[in-house]
C-alpha cells in the first residue's frame, strides 16, 4: 500500500495523492510482528523524519510503500540539482528498504534522481553512501548512525556533485555491443529475458549509444514496473541501474587467439 509520510509533501506524478495516510500513524495504530534480528520500521521512519527534517533543503516523498511489514521510502530534494549536459538534471535523493519479518536486506543508500524522466538509480558507489545489514544478521549497535550518515552524504553538494560526475562521465562511454551487454546481465540472472527485451527497446527507441543511455533504459523499465505495481521489482533494477553506473557488470575482457 502506498502512504505519505508527513510533515514532507509527496511529489505528485500520475496518481492523485490526497487524503493519503501517513505510514506513521498507520504504523502505530497496527498490531505488527516484529523479527528477532529486524529493525521496527516505525523506529526507523522516525530517525529517518527527524533528520530529513534538519536538512537546509525541501525534501518530496518520491514514493512510500508498505506491505506485510516491508518498507521501501524514496525521498528527493528537488530544489537540490545538478544540470548534465543535454539539458538534464540529477536531483539529491535518498532510499530506505527494511523488513520487520527479515525477509530482504536492510538497506540505506543514495539514489540519485532524473529530471527529465523521473527516473532514480540507487547509487551505492562508495562506503559512504551506503548502509546494508543482510537479513540474517542482527542490526549493529551503530545502526543509527551510520544511516544519518548515509543521509547526510546523500544530500550534501559534494556528495551530490560527485554523482553528477559519474553520470556526466557515462555519456562519453559508447558501447559498442549493448545485446551482448544485456545478454551477459541476463546470463548472471539479474534480468530476465522479458526485461532484456523491453531495455532493449528503450535503448534503441532513445537512440543514444552511451553508457549513459544503457541507464537510461535501465531506470526506465523500472519505472514502468511501478506503474503495474511491481514495486519489489522495481527497486531491484533501479539498483541494477546503480551498478551499472559503478561498473560492476561490464563485460569480461577476452583474450584473442593470435593466428599462426
Amino acid at each position: 500500500m502506498q502512504y505519505a509520510l508527513l510533515p514532507f509533501s509527496t511529489r505528485t506524478r500520475d496518481h492523485d495523492y490526497v487524503g493519503r495516510a501517513d505510514i506513521r500513524a498507520a504504523l502505530a495504530e497496527r498490531r505488527r510482528s516484529i523479527a528477532e534480528t529486524a529493525i521496527d520500521n516505525l523506529e526507523l521512519l522516525d530517525l529517518v523524519a527527524d533528520k530529513l527534517q534538519e536538512l537546509p533543503w525541501r525534501v518530496m516523498v518520491d514514493h512510500c510503500i508498505e506491505q506485510d511489514g516491508r518498507l521501501h521510502l524514496a525521498v528527493l530534494a528537488p530544489d537540490m540539482g545538478r544540470n548534465l549536459v543535454g539539458g538534464d538534471e540529477v536531483n539529491a535523493g535518498f532510499y530506505l528498504q527494511n523488513s520487520e519479518r527479515s525477509v530482504c536486506d536492510t538497506l540505506a543508500c543514495s539514489r540519485v534522481f532524473r529530471v527529465a524522466c523521473a527516473n532514480g538509480a540507487l547509487v551505492e558507489c562508495d562506503q559512504t553512501q551506503t548502509l546494508t545489514i543482510g537479513s540474517a544478521e542482527r542490526p549493529p549497535g551503530d545502526w543509527q548512525r551510520r544511516v544519518v550518515d548515509v543521509i547526510g552524504r546523500a544530500f550534501s553538494g559534494e556528495g551530490v556533485d560527485i554523482d553528477a560526475a559519474r553520470f556526466g562521465s557515462t555519456m562519453h562511454q559508447m558501447i559498442v555491443a549493448p545485446f551482448e551487454f544485456l545478454c551477459h546481465l541476463a546470463a548472471q540472472g539479474l534480468i530476465d529475458d522479458d526485461e532484456q527485451s523491453q531495455i532493449q527497446a528503450a535503448f534503441d527507441d532513445e537512440g543514444d549509444l552511451s553508457m549513459y543511455g544503457l541507464i537510461n533504459a535501465v531506470t526506465q523499465v523500472a519505472h514502468g514496473l511501478r506503474d503495474n505495481d511491481r514495486w519489489v521489482r522495481s527497486f531491484e533494477i533501479e539498483r541494477l541501474g546503480g551498478e551499472i553506473l559503478r561498473g560492476d557488470h561490464n563485460l569480461p575482457t577476452l583474450e584473442f587467439a593470435r593466428s599462426r
